[in-house]
């Protein structure tokens, strides 16, 4: 799904699934992120085994479950927190890791960006980033959606706070999988 070139430019692009893109489905989304995240952390345990190596089917398992993640994080942004947004750029480190999300009819949604030589990537152990990094960033997510709803009401400025939050899981999601994919090794 994310096309990664050797410069490191980025491209992905797609329809949202019919099967979660209704307006009503909302809780639905929420829940896939949840299950999802969760589904990945069992799976990712399992890999690792007694051997505690990851091989190349493992990696693509990993890089399916993060793809799978970041297109119901799209939908929500999109169908759920941030209907009028046409296009959006999400930049980390001065704009030397940038995206572009771009919404069409119809479902349609692309991503676009690049990460230049003089970004740092964080070299890190998956287990690590999984463990503190993105589940601080989903847990952050549910709490500040969880803190926005207590009042039963959502105002705009709270959808732009947990907007943000989707935002920075949206980077660290395709900053993880172009780690995977160029730079972890099979241990």
């Amino acid at each position: 799904m994310i096309e990664i070139t050797n410069d490191f430019q980025i491209k992905s692009y797609g329809r949202f699934p019919e099967v979660l893109s209704e307006q009503a489905q909302f809780k639905d989304r929420m829940v896939e992120v949840s299950k999802l995240y969760k589904s990945m952390g069992e799976s990712y345990l399992q890999h690792l085994g007694d051997d505690a190596k990851i091989s190349g089917t493992e990696k693509k398992d990993l890089i399916e479950y993060l793809e799978n993640i970041l297109i119901v994080l799209v939908m929500l942004r999109k169908l759920d927190f941030a209907q009028t947004d046409e296009e959006v750029y999400i930049r980390k480190d001065s704009g030397l890791f940038e995206l572009r999300l771009r919404f069409g009819e119809g479902g349609i949604w692309e991503i676009t960006g690049g990460i230049r030589p003089e970004y740092k990537m964080k070299q890190r152990v998956f287990k690590d980033w999984f463990n503190s990094n993105f589940s601080n960033d989903i847990k952050t997510f549910y709490a500040v959606y969880g803190n926005a709803g207590l009042d039963k009401t959502i105002s705009p400025n709270e959808k732009i706070q947990i907007t943000k939050q989707i935002d920075r899981i949206i980077a660290e999601i395709i900053e993880m999988i172009v780690y995977i994919e160029r730079f972890m090794l099979f241990q």
